[in-house]
């Protein structure tokens, strides 16, 4: 795995993951955070330690067996493939209310991209179910 980033290259390299996967038609983006844990946080140390910040695209450059793109790419080798995208900085815990701040309005900006469920079947359903019961 690549070193982490500095904040604002991550920053700037995540606000442009998310913009190529919303004009996509489709895609993910993992966000996880979890803390970094080292030798010296291990020898006792009281301060919370520091937090690793990861994003990626999800993209495992294997074939889907069940669609038939996976067979059209089988047979083309020349096929170039896209790498996985993958982000990742140490936040350390003095920096963590200003790092998370800038994040917020990172990911807010990224999400205007995305379209919003579709929540009318369901509803429709279950009313329809309601109403077809009957009293005996």
């Amino acid at each position: 795995m690549p070193a982490h980033l500095a904040h604002d290259e991550f920053f700037t390299s995540l606000s442009t993951l998310l913009t190529t996967t919303s004009q996509k038609a489709r895609g993910s983006i993992f966000l996880t955070q979890k803390p970094l844990l080292t030798d010296a946080s291990n020898t006792g140390e009281s301060s919370s330690p520091s937090i690793l910040i990861r994003a990626t695209d999800g993209n495992t450059n294997a074939p889907n067996p069940k669609s038939s793109k996976a067979a059209d790419a089988k047979s083309k080798p020349n096929k170039p493939s896209s790498q996985k995208v993958k982000l990742s900085t140490v936040v350390a815990p003095e920096e963590l209310e200003a790092f998370y701040a800038r994040y917020a309005e990172v990911c807010k900006a990224g999400m205007t991209g995305l379209k919003k469920r579709d929540r009318k079947r369901g509803k429709a359903k279950g009313k329809g179910a309601a109403g077809k019961v009957t009293k005996a």
